[in-house]
C-alpha cells in the first residue's frame, strides 16, 4: 500500500505539471507605442476591421504628434515583432523605413534613446540592459527589452504631426475552455509613459465579419454605433492596461447542456446506473444460488463497475467536445491518468458488494 501511494503521488504531480503547458495560440501581440520626451501624443486612432473569419485584422493607427525640436529626431518605439514583415509606419503620409535598434546604441554612454528612459527600468545610464513590461491581458505581462524594439529616425519640424501605422494582425485563439474563445489583443500600457495622455478613439469595423452576436469587446458600451457593424469608442482617460476583441463561437443546447453537467458528473450517474443494476443482479443470483460460498457476479462486477466510471469519464471529453464541433477546445490535459485510481476503488467497491451479496444470503437463508 506504501509503493502503491508513492505512485499515486507521483502520477498526480506528472498530470498537475501536463497541464500548466500554455493553452493558448498565439496571434499577434498588438501594441502601442513608447513616446519621446519631446513629442506629446495629442491623440491615437485606432481603426480595426475584422475579416470574415475572424481569422485576421487590418490594423491603421494614427498618431496625433506635437514635437517641441527641430530636426532629426526618433519620436515613437514600436513593438513590431511578430508582424514586421506587414508593419508599415508613415510620417506625415509618407513611408519610412523601420529599423532594428543596433546594439551599440542602448549601452551607456552613447544611446540615442534618453528621451525615453521615463518608460524603461531601471532607467538608463546605469549600465544595465533597459526593459518594459507590456501587459496582453490581466494576468500576463511580458518583458521587452529596448534592443527588441523597432525606431525610425526623421526630420521633424517644429510643431503637429501624423504618423501612422498599418500592419495585418492573427487572432490569438485561448483553449482553456470548453468552447475556444478567439481574440484580437492590443496592449495600452506603453501609454502609461507618454508625456500626456489626451484622447484616444477606437474603431471597430465589423461589417465583414459573417457571425451575428458572438462579438464582445472589454471596451464597454459603444459611444456610438453597434459592435457587429461599426462600433465607435472615445476616451480621455487611459481606460485599461489592455482590450481585447472576443469572438466566442456559438454552439448547440446539447452541448450546452453537457458542458454545465460536466464529465465527473456523467461518470457519476452512468456509474450509479450500472452500480444499481449490479446490485440487482447480485440479488437475483442469491436468491437463485444461496448454498454458493462465492458469488462470480459480485467478483465480476467489482472489476467492471468501477471501470465503468473510469470509461466514462475519460469518454465524455471526446463526447462533449464532438457535440461542440470544430469550436472545441480540446484542451483537457492528460485526463486518461486518473485510472491509476482504479487500483483504489476496485477493492472498496468489493467489500461493498461483498457485504452486500453476504446480507442478501443471510436474509434469503432465514426465509
Amino acid at each position: 500500500m506504501k509503493q502503491l501511494l508513492v505512485i499515486i503521488f507521483f502520477f498526480s504531480v506528472f498530470i498537475s505539471h501536463a497541464n500548466m503547458a500554455s493553452p493558448y495560440i498565439p496571434g499577434t501581440s498588438s501594441s502601442t507605442v513608447y513616446s519621446s520626451k519631446d513629442v506629446d501624443i495629442l491623440k491615437e486612432k485606432i481603426f480595426i476591421k475584422l475579416n470574415k473569419n475572424f481569422e485576421s485584422a487590418d490594423y491603421v493607427i494614427e498618431y496625433y504628434i506635437n514635437t517641441e525640436t527641430n530636426g532629426m529626431q526618433i519620436p515613437l518605439l514600436f513593438h513590431a515583432i511578430d508582424y514586421s514583415k506587414n508593419f508599415k509606419v508613415f510620417v506625415d503620409g509618407k513611408e519610412i523605413k523601420l529599423l532594428d535598434i543596433p546594439a551599440e546604441y542602448t549601452s551607456t554612454n552613447q544611446s540615442k534613446f534618453d528621451k525615453f528612459s521615463n518608460s524603461f527600468r531601471p532607467p538608463l545610464n546605469n549600465g544595465e540592459a533597459d526593459m518594459a513590461e507590456i501587459y496582453w491581458d490581466s494576468k500576463n505581462g511580458i518583458i521587452y527589452y529596448l534592443k527588441d524594439l523597432k525606431y525610425f529616425e526623421t526630420n521633424l519640424s517644429k510643431g503637429n504631426h501624423i504618423i501612422r501605422v498599418e500592419y495585418n494582425a492573427s487572432a490569438w485563439t485561448d483553449r482553456a475552455h470548453w468552447v475556444a474563445e478567439n481574440s484580437f489583443r492590443y496592449s495600452l500600457s506603453p501609454a502609461k509613459y507618454w508625456k500626456s495622455f489626451h484622447e484616444l478613439e477606437i474603431t471597430l469595423d465589423a461589417t465583414d465579419y459573417q457571425y451575428n452576436n458572438t462579438l464582445t469587446t472589454t471596451l464597454g458600451k459603444p459611444t456610438s454605433g453597434k459592435i457587429d457593424s461599426i462600433a465607435v469608442w472615445h476616451f480621455t482617460k487611459l481606460p485599461d492596461d489592455f482590450f481585447q476583441i472576443v469572438y466566442t463561437p456559438q454552439v448547440s443546447s446539447l452541448a450546452k447542456t453537457m458542458i454545465a453537467i460536466e464529465p465527473f458528473n456523467i461518470a457519476a450517474i452512468c456509474f450509479f446506473i450500472l452500480a444499481l443494476l449490479h446490485v440487482f443482479a447480485i440479488l437475483k443470483y442469491r436468491k437463485n444460488n444461496l448454498p454458493k460460498k462465492y458469488s462470480w457476479v459480485v467478483i465480476a462486477g467489482s472489476f467492471l463497475v468501477p471501470l465503468s466510471f473510469f470509461i466514462f469519464f475519460i469518454a465524455s471529453f471526446g463526447f462533449i467536445d464532438n457535440l461542440i464541433g470544430e469550436a472545441a477546445g480540446r484542451y483537457h490535459g492528460y485526463t486518461g491518468l486518473i485510472i491509476i485510481f482504479y487500483p483504489i476503488t476496485v477493492p472498496i467497491y468489493w467489500v461493498i458488494t461483498w457485504l452486500l451479496d453476504k446480507y442478501f444470503k443471510r436474509k434469503y437463508s432465514k426465509v
